[in-house]
């Protein structure tokens, strides 16, 4: 292998403080310059008019940019010598390095060549024992879904036993108590796990622990040999609990109407004193009854048949829609005239009335004061 040799790029040059700018290639080397058309420009100076510079800051100037130049120069030839010990440094390096791996790659394939039968065999009891682990997998699955069979079908077999044996204690206490104390019938039968999972699939399922559980079970004993006799007890119970219901519910009843009875007495006898006695008796019951008495007697006739108010108040009803039915037809102008004069005269009778009340209250008062002089003065007064 050959390595390729590539042009660093030009880096700028630090030089006593100054940076100076980098030399680099020209790309344009198809362009021509004077010395193609003249090469001796730059040495003949025959008819050539040469300029005058007498500065000193001029010379200076131009000493200092030659000697700054060569300077670069001497920098520039230092770095190409210093590029190129390094890139033979590097092809010693590089030629040491495929030395090595040539070496490196014969001493693989020698040892690859010596293992060869070793790793063939190797590969072969590899590929055999995958065979093998694959084929015990699937006896392992296929243990795993017999183990999960046979765990089911016990635990179904478990569950409609402790299914059947509590039906059996149903039917037990539904039989008449006189067969289970004649068979010793428990009815408080613990029920318990006849087999037991554990975790470890590899344990052989003890059959005398099983046995035992199974023994400490009561033998079968039923009292119904039918469904239809079981039927017949539940309905004799039903009936029983029918009447019990029926007995209660008509006690009960009879308790609800005793309770009610009271409480009606109660209120009837509050009522009587209270409400009818007001309606019948009352000074405001009395005073309609004066006044329907007093109607009906000033416009019908006396009452001498001791007519009750609710018959004087129709009678009287009875007698305004006549009346009423009369004044329809008579004359407007001569009831409006009867109507006035009535009226003045009940406010003349008012008056009077009111005159005559008077009076009286007077009379009161002075035979109160007649007594009072009659009767003879106390002691302390005298005194």
């Amino acid at each position: 292998m050959e390595k390729k040799l590539l042009k660093q790029p030009s880096k700028k040059v630090k030089l006593c403080g100054i940076k100076l700018p980098p030399i680099e290639e020209s790309s344009d080397c198809g362009v021509k310059t004077i010395l193609d058309i003249d090469p001796h420009f730059y040495t003949l100076v025959d008819g050539r008019p040469i300029r005058s510079n007498k500065s000193i800051n001029k010379y200076k100037k131009n000493i200092r940019d030659i000697a700054l130049k060569r300077t670069v120069h001497g920098f520039l030839t230092d770095e190409i010598l210093r590029i190129t010990k390094e890139i033979d440094t590097e092809r010693k390096i590089y030629s040491t390095a495929s030395k090595h791996f040539d070496e490196y790659h014969h001493s693989f394939d020698k040892f690859l060549a010596d293992d060869n039968d070793k790793t063939i065999v190797i590969m072969r009891k590899s590929d055999n024992l995958a065979k093998e682990l694959s084929n015990q997998t699937e006896e392992h699955k296929q243990a795993n879904f017999e183990l999960a069979t046979l765990k089911s079908k016990l635990q179904y077999i478990d569950e409609t036993f402790q299914i059947l044996v509590s039906f059996q204690c149903f039917l037990h206490r539904a039989a008449p108590i006189l067969w289970q104390e004649k068979n010793n019938i428990n009815l408080n039968i613990e029920q318990m796990e006849i087999i037991a999972y554990e975790s470890d699939i590899f344990r052989e399922v003890n059959k005398n622990l099983i046995i035992l559980r199974l023994s400490k079970y009561p033998a079968p004993c039923l009292y119904f040999a039918s469904p239809e006799q079981l039927l017949h007890v539940f309905d004799m119970l039903e009936k029983q609990n029918l009447n019990y219901l029926l007995v209660q519910e008509i006690a009960e009843i009879i308790s609800l109407n005793e309770k009610r009875e009271v409480e009606l007495k109660e209120a009837f006898f509050r009522i009587l004193h209270n409400k009818i006695r007001y309606l019948v008796s009352s000074k405001m019951v009395l005073q309609i009854f004066n006044y329907v008495e007093f109607a009906y007697e000033q416009v019908i006739a006396p009452n001498d048949a001791k007519l009750s108010s609710l018959d004087m108040a129709l009678s009287l009803e009875t007698e305004y829609n006549n009346l009423m039915l009369d004044l329809s037809a008579f004359d407007l102008d001569i009831i409006k005239t009867i109507e006035k004069e009535t009226y003045e005269n009940e406010v003349k009778e008012m008056k009077e009335a009111k005159n005559a009340n008077k009076l009286l209250k007077d009379v009161d008062k002075l035979s109160k004061r007649l007594k009072s002089s009659y009767e003879p003065r106390k002691r302390k007064e005298i005194e």
